[in-house]
């Protein structure tokens, strides 16, 4: 599914057709907007302090951007939280799928994380994430967000060139087709806009390169990855959680 760069105040179209080309993503000025053509195509609407993603031209819905504030304040994982004890203090951590960054923010609320690196391949949700860390102003966020560094790449590339290990490496390769409820907006756009991730001999490659432990984030009802049975998993109502000890 395509992605549209526009704008809503006149005065941003020429940023709006820099980042298009920054981002090489197709530009759409304002005037050119078909409501009935692209009431199913996504748009990154450029906005100078706060750039959003939406879905058609008639959504009232929330806009989609990384509100790392919000989550910080009013979003907790016990699940993935669990997931995290046991490992050392000032553990290391990559995120090898980055997102919205999302989960690595819950990552970095542990008191024991150190550092959480983020290498998210698409161009413009690594623009979404730096701008997100821009805006954040809440104390408390910010400390979180300093254990932060993102980088944009394939991280199948990236831990191929990578000589250090990290404690922990995050993967979520995102599932579709599996169970009934509808996934929420931003879990969808990332599904609609993202290339499937490639996890043939990924799991491998994170255990060899981490010092502790994998988790891998799937559907409850998914097959293990690349068939191969965790050391244990950490199960809620829709994800599970799978645990691959490195040491």
């Amino acid at each position: 599914m395509e992605l549209l760069v526009s704008y809503l105040s006149p005065q941003n179209k020429a940023k709006a057709s820099s980042l298009a080309k920054k981002l090489d993503l197709i530009f759409l000025p304002q005037e050119d907007v078909d409501i009935d053509k692209y009431c199913e195509s996504y748009f990154l609407i450029y906005q100078p302090t706060r750039s959003y993603i939406q879905k058609g031209t008639r959504n009232s819905s929330r806009d989609i951007y990384c509100d790392f504030t919000d989550w910080s304040c009013n979003f907790n994982d016990p699940l993935l939280s669990k997931c995290l004890r046991g490992l050392p203090d000032k553990f290391t951590a990559l995120d090898a799928t980055a997102g919205f960054g999302k989960d690595a923010l819950e990552i970095a609320k542990s008191p024991n994380c150190h550092s959480i690196h983020l290498i998210e391949r698409e161009k413009w949700l690594f623009y979404l994430l730096n701008e997100g860390i821009a805006n954040s102003e809440d104390p408390k966020t910010i400390n979180y967000l300093n254990k932060f560094t993102i980088e944009n790449d394939d991280s199948f590339k990236f831990l191929t060139k990578k000589k250090t290990n990290f404690d922990l490496i995050y993967f979520d390769p995102l599932f579709s087709g599996v169970g009934k409820s509808k996934a929420k907006k931003t879990i969808q756009a990332l599904r609609d806009l993202t290339q499937e991730t490639n996890t043939k001999g990924f799991l491998d490659l994170a255990i060899r390169n981490s010092s502790k432990r994998v988790v891998v984030k799937r559907h409850k009802k998914s097959q293990y990855l690349e068939g191969v049975k965790p050391a244990y998993s950490v199960t809620g109502k829709v994800v599970r959680y799978d645990i691959y000890n490195s040491s």
